[in-house]
């Protein structure tokens, strides 16, 4: 069953949060690149990998300013940035809020053939266990180090 958010039709939807250190003060963007961006290369590698040839979705340039790990910049808020891309069976929508307390990280996918409502069942699996983990990493090095630093991921 579709469900709908601003105009966009979606098929599955999830959130992941993490708290937010008082003293940052990251823009939804600046968040949104500390999670892709500024992890550490070998999971940019599985990103992009999993993204690209998992499940074929387009990117544009990298580095830009209108993109974001080559996903494309379609909204811009004070509290919130989201990002496209789309492949030739599936469309999907991030969104990255920053509240006072915690960061969020919102998937949507469209289903824009039916190949796509048997792939991305079992990619989300992987999916709701990365994301956590890229989410909170980016909110920890808020607390820790300066953008750019690399790190580990941990739980």
């Amino acid at each position: 069953m579709s469900r709908s958010l601003a105009g966009y039709d979606y098929d599955y939807d999830d959130f992941f949060t993490a708290p937010r250190a008082p003293a940052d003060d990251r823009t939804p963007e600046q968040l949104a690149r500390a999670v892709f961006e500024d992890a550490p290369r070998p999971v940019r590698w599985f990103l992009v990998s999993g993204f690209r040839y998992g499940l074929g979705l387009k990117f544009g340039p990298r580095p830009s300013p209108e993109h974001v790990l080559g996903w494309a910049i379609i909204d811009r808020s004070p509290g919130a940035v989201t990002v496209e891309s789309r492949s030739w069976f599936l469309t999907s929508r991030l969104v990255f809020r920053t509240e006072p307390a915690r960061v969020t990280y919102s998937t949507y996918v469209r289903y824009d053939r039916r190949i796509a409502a048997i792939i991305w069942p079992p990619v989300s699996i992987l999916h709701r266990q990365v994301v956590p983990r890229i989410l909170r990493h980016a909110a920890r090095r808020a607390q820790t180090r300066p953008a750019g630093a690399g790190g580990q991921l941990g739980r």
